[in-house]
């Protein structure tokens, strides 16, 4: 969900990835995250696959219900990546500095069977109408998030780690 003119949007998410590590690109793809909306209006909302460059796009969706009786359990994937997420921003003093890190799971799994990948938002914003993504390197130490993709990927059943790098608007603050 997004934001586009004075209403609320339900277009697609594009994902970004490519075959270097991202690190020295981060200021370009947040500028390609912004302007990508703009220019193609089925767009609202741009997030970077951390990890190896996808050949292409994912074809799968792992059938997810709150709780599963066979594979693995959504729930728990999500509160695990959560508890990495805020156990890094606090270990890296980024508890005031971003306004808000919403962490998501979302059923695509890249390739693994029964596999779901977590979208993270890291926003910075004085007044939740207008904001920005963090940039890493700037916002978001480099360790910070490579500790957060290594530990996050470590969970039972996560294939991949999403970076939303959208402004809002076209975003909204969380995924919708």
């Amino acid at each position: 969900m997004g934001v586009q003119g004075d209403g609320r949007s339900y277009s697609y998410l594009a994902a970004l990835t490519m075959a270097h590590s991202p690190h020295g690109s981060w200021p370009q793809l947040l500028e390609l995250a912004q302007l990508l909306p703009t220019k193609v209006h089925q767009v609202n909302r741009v997030c970077f696959l951390m990890g190896a460059p996808l050949d292409e796009p994912p074809r799968e969706i792992t059938p997810t219900c709150l709780y599963s009786a066979n594979g693995f359990a959504p729930l728990e994937q999500l509160r695990a990546a959560d508890k990495v997420v805020n156990d890094l921003l606090l270990k890296y003093g980024l508890l005031r500095s971003l306004a808000q890190v919403p962490v998501t799971l979302f059923p695509v799994g890249f390739g693994l069977a029964g596999g779901r990948s977590i979208g993270i938002r890291a926003f910075i914003t004085r007044d939740f109408m207008t904001g920005r993504p963090a940039c890493p390197g700037k916002d978001v130490p480099l360790e910070c998030l490579d500790e957060m993709v290594a530990q996050i990927c470590a969970i039972e059943g996560v294939a991949r780690v999403a970076l939303d790098i959208t402004p809002k608007p076209p975003a909204t603050t969380e995924w919708e």
